[in-house]
């Protein structure tokens, strides 16, 4: 009735028509029953934000706990699953309940406006409704799932095994025993026998070297460390390593081989690229290692492209199947290589390597704790990947015989070779629930892949596995790094790489550890995985999808799944110029968009509505993307919860919208040959973290900044004009920043850190800085003449203390760099390169005794040395030395014998008494990996 009286005195001047007031009367006979349906709306959001809390407590309690109970995992997930559901409703109440504002001189809307906005005000609550009964009867299902399994709501309630309730709360600095030992344990014989036949020089025709063995057994170790023995790099002109999935598709495996050998694959078919990989190997001795090969078909197409030129080429393949070794044959072929399980005293030494925690003994093998040992080792028949696994399980017991014993007695399983994936599930069932989450996710990733740590943590705080619990002080990233820590602890995953600092780079999973995952996930329709067209329908109830699509057909599907779809994977290794066409229109509450397309030309994205990416909170995509039905920036400015945006590979730039409303933000990577300001100053955007491939913004100065304290990695690029003040400026207001990166034409650095005089502009908490003084993608480069040089100077106290990494890029030196350097007690990656070989004012450098004493990794690159002189003592810690491209600097003949922990040594010389030094450093030092260029 107030819209009537409102409309009468606003829109109505005089007397009112019989009519008109039947009319009106009318229309409010009819909506207020409509209104009257729908009051109690904000009691109902109330209830539900109760609601979601009451489950994030449940949660938080449950997470830590080792649920064995099926029943209860079901029950777990489909609360967090409940609890998403809560958390969309009430962002989509927030955003789209309409709030019509007026101001104070507007005049009044009058009839039609109010029953309009009425009108829309129904239609959104009656919507609303509608979701909110959806979620109470997900509540009331949900209750008799609980009911009819009698599971208790409250944690503490619920099993424990072996008593392990303790919080995941690890340091974040890394002292976890080091992961992957470079020892390898048992395997000599068969290392032997593959070196024997790959460098018997009695054949000299291509013949084929194959190793057969189960899952787990260590063929892809062996193959490894065969390819990275100093003989074989010796022996062979190129030594090519390429791993092959389960589905493979010949052109990819090609194109690697092509990539491998230097050769431009763009826009080659099989045809061209077979050819050109024959013309390059024909003149070779080469070495081609097809690492866990499934099919005979492989071999019968590959052959083909691989030259006989009596060179003493070898083709080395791992594989599980006999059929497969034995189908691989050329006019000499050795027989395949049985790899054998280990031994008792093999499966004893492995176990010990992985279970006995760092800087602790082995036992005596006199002891209770020794017998102890030899039982878990027993249990694993010789099966390497059972021993890391159960290794890595009992490392994170108590270092007791009491504490070894009390897990040895829970255990009732014995390794079948046959059935190695129930062998390793014991590890997975200890898990801690969160963890079993967080496997169970690495699911979506293809076999054999190469995983970002940094995108994997972020995948799993953008869906929302991961939350801070009250009165945690650790942020999102710090508590998902603690848990990859400890999975790789218990050695569920394998950590392929790791930064200076410690913190994980890349890590993989082995097949059956994913087949294990795969597995888990399907069981608790936690994620389903499509590798078909013909099985996508069959993902219609599943709350993750992954899509691993290596068919060379045109792609368009629309996403079978229902609206309660929350993270979608695309990913596919297939080369081709069409694009991925995806329907999103049923999608309601996708959280996390992956994709991984790496070699498709496009993919498109159509979505009727734009509410259909307005939850998203993790996007990704490796590909140029295309948004149909509004321009992208609509897009991006209705992604209002949007944590991570990593668009690394896009053709277009973006607008100052794509920040506005985006208070959420934490990592923001963008595409680093578009040109794309950094947040205007307006910007409040306290969360953000990373902010990689930014411009200057054109509004900033000496005092006027977006609000960005909490950044940690930052990559921008100045462009020429920008003050060593401001940039300055710009850097003593990140307090927190860990890596930063600055790039630009014809920066100077020196004027930027001098800006403040007698003071170091750099955080403390800074560990890696970038400086490159470099010209933008397209534009002009010059020539050295015409580019002025800026001589740099490194001062004491310049740099912070504890820098762990430093690069710097483009600069000549006035004089020798090394006496500051050196004094950084952290430093453990140095890199200096010279954008010219004229021009520097240094021809000498010395490393004095005591200096460097962390330095793992050095790089000298393009810089005009003349004189290198080592002092013992100096860089103890030394593993890996690059030089490229420095003549006239010789070799300093106290090198290797002063860099005693020197494990791989790379030098580009064009000196004929450099090439002999090296070649006598090789003789000399037959474990130390020198790298010929």
């Amino acid at each position: 009735m107030e819209i009537v009286k409102e409309g009468l005195r606003g829109g109505v001047s005089g007397a009112v028509s019989e009519s008109l007031q039947a009319s009106l009367l009318y229309v409010r006979d009819m909506l207020i029953p409509e209104f009257k349906s729908l009051w109690g709306t904000d009691e109902e959001v109330k209830r539900l934000k109760d609601q979601k809390d009451r489950i994030w407590e449940f949660l938080w309690d449950v997470y830590e706990k080792q649920i064995v109970d099926k029943r209860q995992m079901h029950f777990v997930i489909r609360r967090l699953h409940l609890a998403y559901n809560i958390e969309t409703a009430l962002e989509t109440f927030h955003d789209e309940y309409p709030h019509p504002q007026r101001g104070p001189d507007e005049p009044p809307l009058g009839i039609p406006g109010y029953i309009k906005g009425g009108l829309k005000k129904i239609r959104f609550l009656s919507n609303f409704q509608k979701e909110i009964a959806d979620i109470k009867e997900e509540i009331r299902k949900l209750e008799e799932y609980r009911k009819e399994n009698e599971i208790t709501t409250v944690g503490e309630d619920w099993d424990d095994v072996g008593g392990q309730n303790k919080r995941i709360k690890r340091d974040p600095v890394h002292t976890l025993r080091p992961i992957g030992d470079p020892d390898i344990v048992g395997f000599a014989t068969g290392i032997n026998n593959i070196l024997r036949w790959l460098l018997d020089k009695n054949i000299v025709n291509l013949a084929v070297v194959s190793v057969v063995g189960i899952g787990g057994a260590g063929k892809s170790t062996i193959t490894r460390k065969v390819c990275n023995s100093n003989d074989v790099k010796e022996s062979f002109d190129k030594v090519i390593f390429i791993e092959i999935t389960r589905n493979y598709v010949l052109r990819n495996i090609l194109r690697e081989i092509a990539k491998m050998l230097e050769i431009n694959s763009n826009d080659k078919d099989e045809r061209e690229l077979s050819y050109l990989i024959w013309e390059r190997l024909e003149n070779t001795r080469y070495l081609i290692v097809l690492d866990d090969v499934w099919t005979e078909d492989l071999w019968d197409e590959l052959s083909k492209i691989l030259p006989d030129k009596e060179k003493g080429s070898r083709v080395m393949i791992t594989t599980r199947f006999e059929n497969v070794a034995k189908r691989a044959h050329t006019k000499y072929t050795y027989l395949p290589y049985y790899l054998p399980l280990l031994d008792a005293d093999e499966s004893l030494n492995l176990f010990l390597k992985k279970a006995v925690p760092k800087n602790h003994q082995c036992p005596d093998p006199s002891s209770d704790l020794y017998n102890i040992a030899e039982q878990f080792a027993a249990k694993c028949q010789g099966l390497p990947l059972a021993l890391e696994l159960l290794g890595g399980l009992v490392s994170i017991k108590p270092y007791t015989f009491h504490g070894w014993k009390k897990l040895l007695e829970t255990m009732s399983w014995h390794v079948d070779v046959r059935k190695c994936i129930d062998a390793v599930a014991t590890s997975y069932e200890c898990l801690p629930l969160i963890e079993k989450l967080c496997f169970m996710y690495l699911a979506a990733f293809p076999p054999s892949t190469k995983i970002d740590a940094k995108e994997l943590l972020r995948i799993w705080s953008g869906e929302g596995l991961i939350r801070i619990r009250p009165n945690d002080k650790r942020t999102v990233e710090e508590i998902a790094e603690c848990i990859l820590e400890d999975l790789a602890q218990r050695n569920m995953v394998r950590v392929l790489k790791r930064f200076p600092d410690g913190s994980i780079e890349d890590i993989q999973l082995h097949d059956v550890l994913t087949e294990l995952a795969v597995k888990k996930a399907q069981e608790l329709n936690f994620l389903m995985v499509c590798s078909k067209p013909d099985v996508w329908e069959h993902c219609s109830n599943a709350p993750r999808v992954a899509i691993h699509y290596s068919s060379d057909l045109d792609v368009s599907f629309g996403i079978y799944a229902s609206h309660n779809v929350y993270s979608l994977f695309i990913s596919s290794d297939l080369w081709s110029w069409k694009a991925l066409n995806l329907d999103c229109s049923k999608v309601r509450r996708l959280r996390v968009l992956c994709c991984d397309e790496r070699n498709s030309r496009v993919v498109k994205l159509r979505s009727l509505e734009l509410r259909a990416f307005s939850h998203l909170r993790y996007l990704r995509s490796r590909d140029d993307l295309k948004w149909e039905g509004s321009g992208f920036e609509e897009w991006i400015r209705g992604m209002k919860y949007l944590e991570t945006l990593d668009l690394r590979i896009l053709s277009h730039g973006f607008t100052d919208c794509m920040w506005q409303a985006k208070t959420q933000l934490r990592h923001v990577l963008l595409p680093d040959i578009i040109r794309t300001e950094g947040p205007p100053v307006s910007v409040d955007i306290k969360n953000l973290q990373t902010l990689s491939n930014v411009d200057w913004n054109s509004q900033w100065g000496i005092s006027s900044f977006p609000n960005i304290p909490n950044v940690r990695d930052l990559d921008i690029y100045i462009p020429p004009g920008v003050p060593g003040k401001e940039v300055a400026s710009l850097i003593r207001r990140l307090k927190y920043v860990v890596h930063l990166k600055i790039s630009g034409c014809l920066i100077n650095f020196q004027n930027i850190a001098s800006a403040y005089a007698r003071c170091c502009i750099f955080s403390e908490t800074l560990k890696s800085l970038e400086v490159m003084k470099y010209r933008r993608y397209g534009e002009c480069y010059g020539t050295e003449d015409e580019t002025p040089l800026f001589p740099l100077v490194l001062r004491d106290g310049m740099l912070p203390p504890y820098l762990i990494e430093l690069y710097i890029n483009g600069y000549v030196f006035e004089s020798d760099f090394m006496p500051v350097l050196e004094k950084l007690g952290s430093l453990k990656v140095v890199a200096l390169y010279g954008m010219y070989k004229a021009g520097n004012l240094v021809s000498r450098i010395k490393c004095s005794a005591g200096g460097f004493k962390q330095l793992e990794a050095l790089s000298l690159n393009n810089l005009d040395l003349e004189e290198w002189e080592i002092e013992p003592g100096a860089m103890p810690m030394l593993k890996t030395l690059q030089v490229l491209y420095c003549d006239p600097l010789r070799v300093p003949p106290e090198l290797t014998n002063q860099l005693s922990s020197l494990q791989s040594l790379e030098w580009v010389t064009q000196i004929q008494t450099n090439k002999d030094a090296l070649r006598n450093i090789s003789e000399q030092q037959p474990n130390l990996v020198l790298i010929d260029p």
